[in-house]
């Protein structure tokens, strides 16, 4: 084989691995490594755009505590038919859509469902425990619709909601900021409500955010979702321990409570 040939060969072979990973693995959701579950969990890690969360995830596929879920399997779930699976999100998105001024809006939101119903039917259906750790699922899309009516349907919600998990992770504004402008510098992205500000006006937006974020979190810890808050600053090593003991704990409360 001449040097041109295997040149050609690996660079054929890098393209056939990135196909295959952005082909069949679902971005965003990770089947959890851990042993003898005996509860099925879906762990939300939320936080700021820019406050570590793509970090924390690929150190964790590095230590091997997780791995892409195959989209066919989520595909599968998505087509089955589940009635109390479907009218929650359908109930969901109807509390959200009114709130939407035009149809692009409702449109996105709307697609925002498809992934985390799939899921909900996927694990529902598997019917072992099965643990998985999502980013932007729906309490990240959806968050204020599910805390503000839980009233209304807690009967819904309590269901929807017995499953999942909160990783809140938090960072000083000026931490997250600076991260996000050293993003913006080496890739060139950046959010629609970040461009066009200067540092400080980023870490004050994010200042509010994270305190309307923590509020509402407390609303779904009131109500029994189990959070566990971590500092970004911490570290992904520290971090990715707090979770791994956290989920073991709460197994373990299970298999204690039954």
């Amino acid at each position: 084989m001449t040097q041109l040939e295997f040149i050609a060969k690996n660079w054929l072979g890098r393209l056939r691995t990135f196909e295959y990973k952005a082909h069949f693995f679902v971005k965003g959701v990770f089947d959890y490594q851990i042993e003898n579950a005996n509860k099925s969990l879906f762990i939300e890690v939320v936080g700021c755009p820019g406050v570590g969360k793509s970090t924390l995830i690929d150190y964790m596929e590095e230590k091997r505590l997780i791995k892409g879920l195959i989209r066919a399997r989520l595909w599968i779930a998505r087509l089955q038919r589940n009635t109390n699976i479907d009218s929650a999100y359908k109930r969901i998105l109807d509390y959200k859509l009114i709130s939407l001024e035009n149809e692009k809006s409702r449109f996105k939101y709307s697609q925002y469902a498809i992934t985390p119903r799939a899921i909900d039917k996927y694990v529902e259906d598997k019917k072992i425990p099965t643990v998985l750790l999502i980013d932007e699922g729906l309490f990240h899309h959806f968050k204020y619709e599910i805390s503000d009516n839980w009233g209304k349907d807690k009967t819904l919600f309590s269901k929807l909601m017995e499953k999942r998990v909160i990783v809140h992770m938090t960072a000083r504004p000026e931490i997250i900021a600076e991260r996000i402008l050293k993003r913006y510098r080496k890739t060139g992205n950046l959010l629609p409500y970040y461009k066009n500000k200067h540092e400080y006006e980023i870490a004050e937006y994010c200042r509010k955010a994270q305190k309307k974020r923590k509020k509402v979190i407390g609303e779904f810890e009131k109500r029994g979702v189990p959070v566990l808050t971590v500092n970004a600053e911490d570290g992904e090593q520290a971090n990715t321990k707090y979770i791994d003991d956290f989920i073991k704990i709460l197994m373990n409360d299970y298999l204690g409570a039954n």
